[in-house]
């Protein structure tokens, strides 16, 4: 805004905000509020998000516009289309800060980076995004995770990896019960999830494999079923629950046992509730074992804390001035725990920062390398990096079933010249090629195919953002390989590269009008193959960079 940027400012929140916050009551008490903040004057404007839902008159010089709620709206949560582009009508530059919903695809995180010319992190989503590493950063050791919440079978590939990561497992809540009767101790039927009895027994095969101890609570809060008076709980032994009570809370002797554990721990990650789904009444649990995890912090130890109920535990501690690195939103964690891309952050023009080990996988990282989007099964780079010795080959590829099935292929002939990467190339290209050694030689993109029953889909993936990456990282004379069986859409391709190659890109062909220049590699894709084995053209072109 400083700089002279209009700005619109998207977001969104729930009606228990609105109870919590009254600057939340409506778009003008929330606008006045930012007012203030910002010692800049924000607009309120009401109806669809988007420029064409006011009159620009009233947006004046040194405005800032704030939208109406996007919970009103159903295109929201749908991630619609239409709606998509309504919110990214006017604006050239996307910053997406609210990291919280990165695990949701939604118009205002996913959606809208269709239609803007860049899309990029915020401050506080990419250190949010930073602080997510830290998780599966095992240089601090010994590493505990405290576990609790329910539904083992939705988190079990997440419990799995902290299975292979921690030097130890402490279960509370309802997740606890799984792994006691995993381990034979007897569990009412009535608690036991009877459909992830196999993903809880190879979790403790997994602990056991690498030696590390699983625990759980050894006394439990219970209330009387029988007993209507919930002031009344009574502390059972945990391999004592039987029909008729109903589990609350971790007992005392499981809060000592955690508090006799954690000093022996250089690392600590809470996540999830420790009690059993009542009411918040029962979370005595919770706030004791905050004091332990402050008390452990302020002793050098490094916690972390995920979800709401571990969160609002530690904060609530008088005087705590304790650094910890918090998550409020479990699903997020759990999602990449679960080894899940996150949508919100794919959609960004840098992604992950791709961390490639190309010294381990190409024999010569000095190679020429070639890049070939949307690889498919394979077959095209395959024969190229067999008649090709002198270049490395990389293929991008969103399927993760097809890229897992060449990895293991190129393991099979041992090629070093060959690898793919299962990824979504328009927003990851720039921060996988980048940090590339040698030079990048060759681009190919042949035959997209994103939504095949929609004509001007089937290029899609050929965006403004893609175009510029390619036009940058390519070495001078550097190529561009266009390939489709449907003309219109290699014309569709070839249109976005002209467009915006920021004039570095020049016609390279041979095909005069008819883009039905040769296949120039003596190497065919599987699509190729089959489309002129059945007697139709394939469109070609080539671009140079200048």
């Amino acid at each position: 805004h400083k700089a002279g940027a209009k700005v619109l400012l998207v977001t969104s929140w729930t009606p228990v905000l609105q109870s919590v916050y009254p600057v939340l009551k409506s778009t003008e008490t929330f606008a006045d509020y930012m007012s203030s903040l910002l010692q800049v004057k924000v607009v309120p404007v009401n109806g669809v998000p988007g420029l064409t839902s006011f009159n620009p008159e009233r947006w004046m010089q040194n405005d800032i516009i704030l939208f109406e709620n996007l919970f009103n709206f159903k295109g929201e949560n749908a991630n619609c289309n239409d709606f998509s582009q309504k919110l990214a009508s006017g604006a050239a530059i996307f910053v997406n800060d609210s990291f919280s919903l990165s695990h949701k695809m939604l118009a205002s995180t996913v959606g809208i980076t269709r239609f803007c010319h860049a899309s990029l992190a915020g401050f506080h989503f990419e250190e949010e995004l930073m602080q997510l590493r830290k998780i599966t950063d095992t240089t601090r050791r010994p590493f505990i995770a405290i576990i609790g919440g329910s539904n083992f079978l939705g988190k079990a590939p997440a419990l799995n990896l902290l299975a292979s990561l921690c030097d130890g497992l402490f279960f509370v809540g309802k997740l606890s019960l799984q792994i006691m009767n995993g381990f034979g101790i007897p569990v009412p039927s009535c608690f036991v999830e009877k459909n992830s009895t196999k993903e809880v027994l190879q979790l403790i095969q997994t602990a056991h494999n690498r030696n590390i101890p699983i625990y759980y609570p050894t006394d439990t809060w219970c209330l009387n079923n029988k007993n209507n008076n919930h002031e009344k709980l009574e502390i059972l032994d945990s391999a004592e629950l039987f029909p008729g009570w109903t589990p609350a809370d971790i007992g005392p002797s499981t809060l000592e046992k955690i508090s006799s554990l954690i000093p022996l721990y250089k690392k600590v990650l809470w996540i999830g509730p420790t009690g059993f789904d009542l009411t918040e009444e029962f979370s005595g649990g919770a706030a004791q074992l905050g004091r332990i995890l402050d008390k452990a912090s302020h002793d050098s130890c490094d916690v972390i804390l995920v979800g709401s109920a571990a969160c609002k535990a530690v904060k609530g501690i008088s005087g705590s001035s304790s650094k910890y690195t918090t998550f409020k939103n479990a699903s997020v964690v759990l999602e990449f725990l679960k080894g899940k891309i996150l949508p919100g952050v794919a959609a960004l023009d840098k992604s992950y920062p791709y961390q490639i080990p190309w010294n381990a996988i190409f024999s010569d990282s000095s190679q020429p390398l070639v890049v070939d989007i949307g690889s498919g099964n394979g077959l095209f780079l395959f024969q190229m990096a067999r008649n090709w010795e002198g270049s490395n080959f990389l293929g991008l590829e969103m399927n993760k079933k097809l890229v897992v099935r060449c990895l293991r292929d190129v393991a099979s002939v041992d090629k070093r010249n060959l690898y793919f990467v299962s990824t979504n190339a328009t927003s990851t290209f720039r921060s996988i090629v980048s940090s590339y050694p040698g030079q990048l030689a060759l681009v190919t993109i042949q035959c997209p195919n994103p939504d095949f029953n929609i004509e001007q889909n089937r290029w899609r993936m050929v965006r403004r953002m893609l175009v510029e990456a390619i036009a940058d990282l390519l070495q001078p004379n550097g190529k561009v390989y266009l390939q489709s069986d449907v003309e219109s859409v290699l014309l569709g391709m070839k249109e976005q590269f002209m467009t915006h190659g920021k004039g570095q890109l020049v016609v390279d062909d041979d095909g005069g009008g008819d883009h039905q220049m040769d296949n120039p590699f003596g190497a065919a894709s599987d699509w190729e193959r089959h489309v002129l084995a059945r007697g139709a053209p394939m469109y070609r072109t080539m671009l140079r960079k200048v």
